[in-house]
């Protein structure tokens, strides 16, 4: 049956810069896939071979990779993704799925390459910690056999969440982006704390920033924002007043932010081109 799973099913990633390293790695170390079904390769086969050497996957060049595999993986550039799906093309065939952690490339793109069947998948670096966001979008002809698979597979290193195709360009920036931008938000923090008076480390403001960081993460568990800032910035104290300046002047950094990405995501989509029916 189109869409159905043998009982061994096998796996391939093309690309294994640091994204789909990750997905090999935490697949494999939390037993999501098992490395015997695990292929991968990779532009420079240095890089393959020393997973294949780490993990015991298998390492082989793109088309031994997509022949092989039953769920294809394409961890490659934007930029790149084209020509790996048309030098793979006669092997993805509508009994396989691919997986594109691409940006920008859309699923008609993908299914307009080629017969396979098509998803999408924008991970977290936080999955390497078991912690990270995935955002999913599947085809037209996927089915519901892929749909659990995927959740199966990055349930494992995380939370999946499936999404419309038109929702991703925001919310990777929430998920993708999110680990980049909050850090570098609390830096910017940390580094601020240390320059007031020059009393205060700043290795040891982000350090105790860091650990709140954690902290405020467990409690947001069963909070939200809205709780938790009550339950800090009480009527008429200090934290108010600094909760005060940040509902003021963060605002107008946010649509900056949005708007500098979108600008980024429409100038890579030109780079990409119109793939054509």
């Amino acid at each position: 049956m189109a869409g159905g799973w043998r009982k061994m099913t096998s796996y391939g990633i093309i690309g294994t810069g640091h994204l789909g390293s990750m997905l090999a790695e935490e697949f494999v170390r939390r037993g999501a896939i098992s490395r015997e079904e695990l292929w991968v390769s990779n532009r420079s086969q240095e890089k393959a071979q020393r997973l294949e050497r780490k993990l015991g996957v298998r390492a082989a060049d793109n088309l031994k990779v997509a022949e092989r595999s039953d769920v294809l993986f394409l961890c490659v550039r934007p930029v790149d993704l084209k020509g790996v799906i048309a030098e793979t093309s006669e092997l993805l065939t509508p009994e396989k799925l691919i997986v594109s952690v691409a940006v920008d490339f859309s699923l008609r793109q993908l299914e307009n390459l080629c017969r396979a069947r098509a998803a999408r998948a924008i991970p977290s670096v936080a999955s390497g910690k078991g912690l990270g966001v995935t955002l999913l979008v599947l085809g037209s002809d996927a089915s519901e056999d892929d749909r659990s698979l995927l959740f199966r597979l990055f349930g494992s290193i995380g939370w999946p969440v499936e999404v419309a195709e038109e929702q991703l360009e925001v919310l990777s920036d929430l998920t993708s982006s999110g680990p980049a931008y909050i850090s570098a938000i609390l830096r910017e923090f940390a580094l601020e704390a240390s320059m007031q008076d020059g009393k205060v480390d700043r290795d040891l403001a982000e350090q105790l920033i860091k650990k709140t960081l954690i902290g405020t993460a467990a409690l947001l568990e069963d909070k939200s924002f809205d709780d938790l800032i009550a339950m800090v910035a009480t009527r008429g104290g200090i934290t108010e007043e600094g909760a005060k300046v940040i509902e003021a002047l963060s605002p107008e950094m946010f649509r900056q932010l949005f708007s500098a990405t979108s600008a980024k995501h429409r100038l890579v989509k030109d780079r990409i081109g119109n793939v054509e029916e």
